[in-house]
């Protein structure tokens, strides 16, 4: 144990004591002096507190007030709490264009300098709060890397935009401009779509990459059970910030760290959950990279088995009919484990961030009746994941599709039309440079 009877720390093997402790280190301390801290702080082990908190779009705007929060949590607990930001590529914003090839790498970079800043600083301890697509993945496999205590918190989804009646998402906009295109909806409409389509701070609010790797993160053990679930504008979020502070000190005091219960096995419950809620093709890519920083095994092929024995169960968009928030208002990530766990398709045994297990997590959700989101296993959606592998010609190595919401059509042939990036796809979708059954291919 780290904490000594009178509450005091023991620092002798914490990363801190290389910028706090003895006299050679008194430089060091008169920076901590300018900042604010007094003794007590200096003495106490340091948090890093990342978030990816910017102005690139809604899904990062309500990171800094999180982040804030957490660190009122690791301050009721007794540690001194260091916020810092790193960057975000939100797909939204970067695709259809030349951007779009600044996505997937931003994810590694994310992961590059969070671990550069906790090494650089000898921060003792990790709470990472990320909110859109690649940044998620980005800050779990910062974690794992750099195995010290850590907690993952999502910062919420977006809320769904209302537009003539009913509700609306982002996905709304990107079918509009086709519907614009083909000459079947207004410039005026659509223009009047767009201002209405995303209401507030949130990550897109489908199970699209965001919202699948915040269930990914509860599965995993990375972050408290229902952390996931309140959309991003919700103040009732901080409560789960300030506690996601209080439990990374906790992790310091037990020197509980993510490679010490992410096993294998952790990654099985969390491509199951990518399967059952009919997830975001992007886990695919993304969980065999968090496994590698682990020292773990965990292939496509891997991920394609899982899901194609695991039952689609939660009616989520772009192919079901409810949001992230309903999600979370029918019981979240706590209910679908419990529904999972009981029908033999998770590892109860897996520990988490709580210092419990998966099925000790869950011991008392019980199932709720007044919900549709989520369904019992006996009456999926699919008996299959919403996710499947393919390999063949096309892809040697495989590949991934979302057939989540498909009831037909389930092969295809016809001429492929090859494009070198998605600006000049995109333009030959405006007009409609293209036939019925062409199958458009982006190198």
């Amino acid at each position: 144990m780290t904490r000594k009877p009178d509450g005091t720390w023991d620092k002798s093997r914490l990363p801190s004591r290389h910028v706090t402790e003895g006299p050679a280190r008194a430089p060091h301390r008169s920076y901590y002096y300018a900042m604010g801290l007094g003794t007590r702080e200096i003495a106490q082990p340091f948090v890093g507190v990342a978030s990816c908190w910017n102005e690139a779009a809604p899904c990062n705007t309500a990171l800094m007030r999180q982040a804030h929060a957490v660190s009122e949590g690791v301050k009721k607990a007794g540690a001194t709490p260091r916020e810092f930001c790193t960057i975000t590529v939100t797909d939204g914003i970067a695709m259809g264009h030349e951007g779009m090839r600044s996505s997937l790498v931003s994810r590694d970079l994310i992961a590059d300098s969070v671990e550069l800043t906790m090494r650089g600083h000898g921060y003792d301890a990790l709470v990472g709060i990320a909110g859109c697509d690649k940044s998620l993945p980005g800050m779990m496999m910062a974690m794992l890397r750099l195995n010290v205590p850590s907690v993952f918190l999502y910062g919420g989804s977006i809320l769904p935009g209302s537009w003539q009646g009913r509700d609306v998402t982002v996905v709304d906009v990107f079918e509009a401009v086709g519907q614009h295109s083909a000459g079947k909806m207004s410039l005026e409409d659509l223009c009047s779509l767009e201002q209405h389509a995303c209401p507030s701070d949130g990550a897109c609010g489908g199970q699209f990459t965001a919202n699948t790797m915040a269930c990914v993160s509860e599965a995993i053990g990375l972050a408290l059970p229902l952390s996931a679930a309140l959309p991003a504008p919700y103040l009732s979020r901080d409560a789960y910030a300030v506690a996601s502070g209080e439990a990374v000190v906790r992790l310091i005091e037990t020197q509980l760290r993510p490679r010490d219960f992410i096993t294998r096995k952790s990654f099985e419950n969390a491509a199951a959950v990518v399967a059952a809620t009919g997830g975001s093709t992007n886990a695919a890519l993304h969980l065999p990279a968090m496994a590698h920083e682990c020292g773990i095994a965990f292939t496509l092929r891997d991920f394609a088995e899982i899901a194609q024995r695991t039952p689609h169960i939660a009616d989520l968009k772009p192919g079901g009919r409810f949001v992230a928030k309903d999600m979370g208002e029918a019981g979240g990530m706590p209910m679908l484990l419990k529904t999972l766990l009981e029908g033999g398709y998770i590892h109860g045994d897996c520990m988490t961030v709580t210092g419990k297990t998966i099925a000790e997590n869950v011991k008392d959700v019980v199932w709720r009746d007044d919900q549709e989101v989520i369904r019992p296993v006996s009456n999926p959606l699919s008996p299959t994941g919403g996710v499947v592998g393919l390999w063949g010609s096309l892809a040697p190595d495989g590949a991934i599709v979302k057939v989540a919401g498909m009831t037909s059509h389930r092969s295809h042939r016809g001429p492929a039309r090859v494009f070198d990036g998605e600006q000049a796809c995109f333009e030959a979708v405006e007009r409609g440079d293209y036939k019925d059954g062409d199958v458009l291919v982006i190198r």
